[in-house]
């Protein structure tokens, strides 16, 4: 193991002091080599110098190193200048509402109606501002608000939590109007920790540095996964194996009747209840996968007939229950799904098979079931689903299991025909074709930020990033909607495309694997053409940005049609005059705008 290892290991430990973590954040800094870095800002209006350490603590989990900028006491919109002219990324915007209203849990019953309206009034007109101006960067994590004591009688309607419920609707009201705000839940922190844990009255009376070190620790942990990882990670499939992990025992010696799974008894409701969770991240997009070393007809006998198995096969996108070995299951599940290893979260019990993985496919997330303490093995599904959704999910992707399975039966039904260009014109291919779609602004933003193979430059935007696009008279962002006779396939192709005097640059173009082998990616580019004649253009340029992931359209805008003019250490440049770009007819695919 080496010594960065054995830092992030320590770095991870529970428990360990501030001063040792502080140690160790320093020692792996020096260690890690080149690590991504990102510049974060912290706009509170009380102390919180230790965010900034634990801030880093959690970005150096992920792989990427913090450069923390602290912002004035008590001051937003100064804050926010600080930052833009540090070329600060992402703010944590943090107003301490006790600080806001001082004494407010006390103070409340003399307030008036009219005060507490008023008070509301102008906080939302001053975090309003607050988000006005900072709309030039890529994030904000405006930290909600919450109490400072216990609620003793929750029979007895409190009016402090009233308030608080009416400010934080009014800030997620607020912060839904502006594409780079997301609210993060300081209130359940406070609620999971204890408020004894969380604060420490005696520094913020003196020094007005109301928050202990496990709150803040906390706090930086949800904002690291809130921006998964920093970009460092963008999981799509949960991979599971079966026995003494979906349920109790072993199905080849206990038998269907057996295993332990029900929602009435130990240790039966631990696997049932972990079930429920897996259910729900399927539901919320994640791809579920088996892999299993067992009979597969064991295995689906419980999918079909346990009476208390909440997973079915209609959940699962893929099942590779055989007597392969794990890490080639996993390989195959990665190249059967079209996504990379490193979208992958594997589950066993087994101290060999996580070993496995782990020394064979260091890509892979493991986790191992809690064997000698099963009742953490829920507690270590909620981290796992915080992995997944802490990012926010979309509409366009929920529920994607359906999607796969239309793609196998494509699969299947292609072999029906003696070319590939009939199978193609028999799926009835329809495209629709957007430009600067603001009701599609967060799906464009996550296709940018998670799809990798199908992607010329790996341009990754925020939501913030495509926001400015769509208002800027110079760019366009073209969105590609995709459904045939199989099902819909949502929103999967992006193009972002710069109409810079005479050159229409285009700066991104990705689709989904989803519906990569149709030609979808030749369907629009006449529509470009065009319009990039109307803005008075008469070249187009673009570029192919070489990565580990995205050889396959290394020469995409060579089959498009584009003269290459240059290549440096892999980086292509196209460029050709619009009045002799003539890319591929596709007869197949009905486009619409």
């Amino acid at each position: 193991m080496s010594e960065a290892t054995e830092l992030l290991a320590q770095l991870a430990a529970p428990g360990l002091t501030l001063t040792r973590t502080l140690g160790t954040i320093e020692a792996l800094e020096k260690q890690l080599s080149n690590p991504r870095r990102i510049k974060l800002g912290i706009s509170a209006n009380v102390s919180v110098d230790l965010l900034s350490v634990f801030l880093r603590k959690h970005a150096l989990l992920a792989g990427v190193g913090a450069d923390i900028v602290m912002g004035n006491h008590d001051d937003p919109l100064t804050d926010v200048d600080l930052f833009l002219a540090a070329s600060v990324e992402q703010m944590i915007f943090l107003p301490f509402f006790d600080n806001l209203i001082p004494a407010f849990e006390s103070c409340i019953e003399l307030m008036s109606a009219e005060d507490i309206a008023a008070k509301e009034d102008d906080l939302r007109a001053r975090w309003r501002l607050v988000f006005e101006h900072a709309k030039p960067m890529r994030q904000i994590y405006a930290c909600a608000m919450h109490r400072t004591t216990t609620l003793v009688d929750m029979g007895v309607a409190d009016s402090v939590d009233s308030v608080i419920d009416r400010l934080n609707a009014m800030l997620r009201k607020e912060a839904a109007v502006f594409a780079n705000v997301r609210v993060v839940d300081t209130r359940s922190i406070v609620h999971e920790i204890g408020a004894e844990a969380a604060f420490d009255r005696r520094f913020y009376l003196r020094n007005t540095a109301p928050y202990a070190t496990p709150f803040l620790n906390e706090l930086a942990r949800r904002v690291v996964l809130s921006a998964r990882g920093f970009g460092g990670w963008f999981y799509k499939a949960l991979v599971l194996d079966c026995d003494n992990t979906l349920w109790g025992g072993i199905i080849g010696e206990d038998l269907t009747n057996g295993i332990q799974l029900d929602p009435h008894s130990y240790p039966g409701r631990v696997f049932w209840r972990v079930q429920q969770e897996f259910l729900t991240l399927e539901q919320h997009g994640v791809l579920l996968c088996l892999c299993s070393k067992n009979n597969p007809q064991d295995v689906d006998e419980i999918l079909e007939k346990h009476a208390f198995t909440v997973l079915r096969k209609e959940h699962l996108a893929l099942r590779k229950v055989n007597w392969i070995d794990k890490v080639s299951n996993l390989r195959a599940i990665s190249q059967e799904l079209n996504i990379g290893l490193d979208s992958l979260v594997f589950i066993d019990d087994s101290d060999f098979e996580c070993n496995a993985v782990r020394s064979a496919l260091p890509m892979v997330r493991v986790f191992q079931v809690p064997n000698k303490t099963l009742s953490d093995y829920p507690r270590m599904v909620r981290e796992i689903r915080e992995l997944f959704l802490s990012g926010g999910v979309l509409a366009d992707s929920r529920s994607k299991t359906a999607q796969y399975r239309q793609r196998q039966e494509a699969a299947e039904a292609s072999m029906q025909f003696a070319t590939h260009e009939e199978y193609l014109a028999s799926l009835g291919i329809h495209v629709h074709l957007a430009r600067d779609d603001v009701t599609s602004l967060a799906r464009i933003s996550e296709l940018t930020q998670k799809s990798n193979q199908f992607n010329l430059t790996t341009l990754r935007q925020s939501p913030s990033d495509i926001q400015q696009r769509m208002n800027s008279e110079r760019d366009t962002v073209y969105s590609l909607t995709v459904s045939d006779r199989f099902g819909n396939a949502g929103l999967t192709g992006v193009a972002l495309v710069c109409f810079d005097g005479e050159v229409a640059r285009v700066d991104a173009f990705l689709i989904s694997c989803r519906v990569i082998g149709r030609s979808i990616e030749f369907c629009f580019w006449p529509h470009v053409a065009y319009d990039a004649r109307c803005q008075g253009c008469h070249f187009i340029e673009a570029e192919y940005r070489p990565t580990a992931k995205n050889a396959q359209v290394a020469d995409f805008y060579d089959r498009l049609g584009l003269p290459l003019i240059s290549e440096n250490n892999g980086v292509k440049h196209y460029r050709a005059s619009l009045a002799d770009f003539n890319p591929p007819t596709i007869d197949w695919i009905n486009l619409t705008k």
